[in-house]
């Protein structure tokens, strides 16, 4: 994996995450009351088209990940990193593919259950990518050894 290609993707999770927790908060905490009841957020509809159009960098970095980094690493059997790895590969098909129904399901219901779906598993991907980038062997090399931890002076 190239340096451009990491940081495209650490730019590209960054900008789809930060937009979609934005919007996700002011659509169900930020409503105002208005004149005639409750309304959005007036930056509600701004982060909403940002998240829109930040996904698609998010969808082709991932597809660059996946020849530079995901092909390489199970083709070489390397285990650092391999189990939150997977999940976090098992959780972008039904997290892309229900980012997309929930702007195509006319059905109200419909697309309030796509985007409980999308929510749910977009937080669960922002939390499993943080925690692989902070896989076990890489924090192994962070935290101090067993031995460090004692207060035993024996």
């Amino acid at each position: 994996m190239t340096a451009l290609e990491r940081w495209s993707l650490h730019l590209s999770s960054l900008l789809t995450g930060a937009t979609g927790l934005l919007y996700g908060w002011l659509r169900y905490y930020g409503q105002r009351a208005g004149e005639f009841g409750l309304e959005a957020h007036p930056l509600q509809a701004t982060l909403q088209h940002l998240h829109v159009l930040a996904a698609p960098l998010l969808v082709f970095t991932l597809g660059m990940l996946v020849r530079g980094h995901v092909l390489p690493m199970w083709r070489n059997n390397r285990p650092g990193g391999r189990a939150s790895g997977l999940v976090l590969a098992l959780i972008l098909g039904p997290m892309v593919l229900s980012g997309y129904a929930v702007q195509v399901a006319v059905e109200p219901r419909w697309r309030l259950v796509f985007s409980w779906i999308h929510g749910v598993l977009g937080l669960l991907f922002l939390a499993g990518y943080g925690f692989h980038l902070l896989a076990p062997s890489k924090v192994a090399k962070i935290l101090p050894q067993e031995e460090d931890l004692s207060l035993n002076p024996s």
